[in-house]
């Protein structure tokens, strides 16, 4: 199940960076989905669920940014089935201008071919070690 569910979120992350919202939200995302991102401190307190609660908080996060560009350094499958994907992020802020660079990770939990749960971490290694994985 773990080779499964490591293509699930790659062919998910492909429809992300390829900017096909609809594959990603349609196809990827259960109808329960919980996006947490209570790991991830400079977006405190927001957990968002279900498919158009977490396009709503996905949606949120691109319009603060210009020239926003994201990428996968790695995907790695964790003993209990979940997927770890390590990532990073950058752009510039549309108000300030300010410019904003970051590696981040995410642990995600798939179900019968869909994302049931995903955990965002802006520490790559709480992410793995949360996963089961040494940091």
């Amino acid at each position: 199940m773990s080779d499964e569910n490591v293509e699930t979120v790659r062919r998910a992350w492909d429809a992300w960076l390829g900017g096909d919202l609809e594959t990603l939200f349609g196809t990827y995302f259960d109808a329960d989905s919980i996006y947490d991102l209570t790991h991830f401190r400079e977006w405190p307190d927001h957990t968002y669920r279900g498919v158009d609660g977490v396009r709503r908080g996905l949606t949120e996060w691109l319009s603060v940014w210009t020239d926003w560009k994201a990428g996968v350094d790695e995907i790695l499958p964790a003993p209990d089935g979940r997927v770890v994907v390590l990532t990073w992020q950058r752009g510039k802020g549309r108000e300030s201008g300010l410019p904003m660079s970051m590696e981040w990770a995410q642990v995600i939990t798939v179900k019968d071919g869909k994302f049931r749960r995903v955990e965002a971490y802006d520490d790559r290694r709480e992410a793995l070690e949360a996963a089961g994985l040494s940091g």
